[in-house]
């Protein structure tokens, strides 16, 4: 086990061996729960940060930034499979060439490729997945500049926002299996990505703390958040299968989908069509309507741009008639 007392000072500490060094910690007057969430930080910073710094190598193929970028999402993404078609469609239509030497118009022979198939907001978020290989040989130094850096999103229309109301609330609950009813409490009271709560594991559960610690399943980033009166009750009579908190009772195995699982628990509920993505809006909403500011929002929902945030928050029409009634009182 990583996480172990040591019987000479008394202290709970975590070791482990990351690419061949190890790393150990001890921490005084620290919970072993406490430490359990410092060794699961400490190990998302390394991979986030693990790049070869000192290399000088500029010669990097577009197959060999493809691959770490694969073994990356892998380690770090719940559904790490998801996108291959679009990354493996690119490589295709480029070829392997010199990653430094791929241009603009590279990136356009794709979307052109795609333009007129799809939809331009799907066009969009393939185009963001091939941003995040080209993102990380960044980081990872394999190249010095970003072809991406300057391919501007296609223009979309955006179609209203999609938001359970409360009593669709209360009519998905009633028809959902126990495992998705605790899925759909954790997505609406915290407002967690699906990846996230699919990759959740009980040791990043602190009950006596009242908070979690989430995954970002793009970045691996770790993010804290506060478990409130309700959450905590319903995730603490969840019965432990697997390590993971969300499991297959048949395979003790984390569940990969939930996209049909919750599609048939929406038609059972006689609702309107929703996915579960849309929970997440729905938490930025009500946050929204209750008065609570958009930083705080943006906070909350782990949102890299404020932007983002507006998209998932409306103003309530009496709203804006209170505000423009103030004005008769100036």
């Amino acid at each position: 086990m990583s996480v172990y007392k040591d019987k000479r000072t008394n202290s709970w500490c975590y070791k482990f061996v990351y690419k061949g060094v190890q790393y150990h910690r001890c921490f005084k007057g620290a919970t072993k729960d406490e430490v359990i969430g410092f060794e699961c930080v400490a190990k998302s910073e390394l991979r986030k940060s693990n790049y070869d710094i000192a290399s000088d190598n500029h010669n990097y193929t577009l197959s060999q930034i493809i691959a770490e970028y694969k073994e990356f999402r892998a380690n770090n993404y719940a559904r790490p499979e998801e996108f291959d078609y679009v990354i493996d469609k690119f490589y295709s239509l480029i070829g392997n060439k010199i990653a430094e030497q791929i241009t603009l118009a590279d990136l356009e022979k794709y979307r052109s490729y795609r333009k007129g198939k799809v939809k331009n907001s799907t066009i969009n978020r393939e185009m963001d997945n091939i941003k995040r290989v080209f993102s990380l040989a960044f980081e990872n130094k394999r190249i010095r500049f970003n072809p991406c850096s300057e391919l501007k999103k296609l223009k979309i229309e955006n179609p209203n926002k999609r938001f359970l109301t409360k009593d669709e609330e209360e009519k998905l609950l009633k028809v959902a299996n126990p495992t998705m009813k605790v899925m759909i409490i954790l997505a609406l009271n915290t407002g967690m990505r699906v990846g996230e709560i699919l990759n959740l594991k009980w040791e990043h559960i602190f009950f006596k703390l009242n908070y979690l610690v989430a995954l970002n399943p793009k970045n691996g980033k770790p993010r804290k958040i506060l478990l409130n009166k309700t959450l905590k009750a319903e995730l603490e009579n969840l019965p432990k299968i697997s390590e993971y908190v969300f499991s297959n009772p048949i395979t003790r195995t984390k569940y990969k989908n939930i996209k049909k699982t919750f599609s048939r628990t929406v038609e059972r509920a006689g609702i309107p069509h929703i996915t579960f993505h849309e929970l997440r809006h729905t938490t930025a909403s009500r946050l929204n309507e209750k008065g609570v500011d958009i930083l705080t929002i943006k906070e909350i929902l782990d949102h890299a741009d404020l932007k983002t945030t507006q998209q998932y928050t409306h103003t309530p029409r009496k709203n804006i008639l209170d505000a423009v009634n103030i004005l008769e009182t100036y």
